[in-house]
């Protein structure tokens, strides 16, 4: 097949932007050696305070491999809103267009000995609808990829927005990419249907796999999800990427599949130290390496490649842009 170059090195087109819409929170990560019971105590072995959120993270992580990004989501007017900003410039993602409310959200993470994590989470300024301005009204004209996340879909009002951004988004003939989250099962079946029917890229894990297609083995889930979208990449963990891609499917040079195709890739072996925003980081590789006009294989292999250096380090962002850590007194 004779659509795409393989050559990873080669530069993003500029007209390719991606527009990414959906929540950028502080993520504080706790490491400690057990969850204590109720009622009892534990000692905080060491600490980090980074930038988080599903869409944040890939947001960074696209624009660190050279993709032109604007993100949209909602912060506070606080040190924590200051922070999701500067760490967003550091990596060159256009921040114009994020919008204010009035506490960041944030994220609380437990990790014990065993890298079993228990989270807490707090969306603040994040649970706000986007103000549909000039300005993103604008960004939807001028990005051939939307990217979003089931998140937003879990409240009337945002999912509102985001769904008429993606039929703006398909009626101009660009893409619309979807990160269902785990939160996907409660979404309102009505806006979950409609939302991917609008979408060309599904991100699912396989446990987002499973909500969607109602499969619990994994292998009738995967059978079932090339009719969830036209293309299907299934995030396996240490089993690496799965992905489908039906005949017809445009890719970012506005070219068509003219066959079905259906590929695993294995995962790149690492010694992980945190696993925090491995699928957000999968989701970045994966784009940019679909915005470069690359080989559909190179997509899963990009993907599997960024989340494999991201589970080196502490924290989802923390290889892109400086976090703030502290070992325990």
């Amino acid at each position: 097949m004779e659509v795409v170059s393989q050559n990873s090195n080669k530069q993003i087109p500029g007209n390719n932007k991606i527009l990414v819409i959906g929540d950028a929170l502080i993520d504080h990560q706790y490491w400690i050696d057990r969850m204590p019971n109720p009622g009892e105590d534990t000692v905080i072995l060491s600490t980090s305070k980074n930038v988080g959120g599903s869409a944040a993270n890939t947001a960074i992580g696209l624009a660190y491999l050279g993709a032109p990004t604007k993100f949209y989501g909602t912060i506070g007017r606080d040190l924590d809103g200051d922070l999701i900003l500067g760490q967003m410039q550091v990596v060159g993602v256009d921040v114009s267009g994020i919008q204010f409310g009035e506490v960041t959200g944030f994220t609380i993470t437990m990790i014990d000995q065993s890298s079993e994590r228990t989270m807490f989470s707090f969306r603040g300024a994040s649970s706000n609808a986007l103000s549909m301005d000039a300005a993103l009204l604008e960004s939807i004209k001028t990005s051939r990829v939307l990217l979003t996340s089931g998140y937003q879909l879990l409240y009337p009002d945002q999912a509102a927005v985001v769904l008429s951004v993606a039929e703006r988004v398909q009626a101009q003939g660009n893409l619309v990419a979807l990160d269902p989250s785990p939160l996907i099962g409660d979404v309102p079946e009505n806006i979950r249907a409609r939302m991917l029917g609008l979408t060309d890229i599904l991100l699912p894990n396989l446990r987002e796999l499973a909500i969607l297609t109602g499969e619990e083995d994994p292998s009738a889930a995967l059978e079932k999800a090339p009719h969830l979208s036209k293309c299907v990449a299934v995030k396996l963990g240490h089993k690496g990427a799965w992905m489908s891609i039906r005949k017809g499917f445009q890719f970012s040079n506005g070219q068509m599949l003219a066959e079905d195709l259906c590929f695993q890739v294995p995962a790149i072996q690492v010694q992980a130290v945190d696993t925090t925003g491995a699928g957000d980081a999968f989701n970045a590789g994966f784009l940019a390496s679909f915005l470069r006009n690359e080989a559909p294989e190179n997509w899963l292999k990009s993907g599997n490649s960024l989340a494999g250096e991201v589970v080196q380090h502490r924290g989802a962002v923390s290889m892109f842009c400086s976090p703030s850590q502290s070992p325990a007194a």
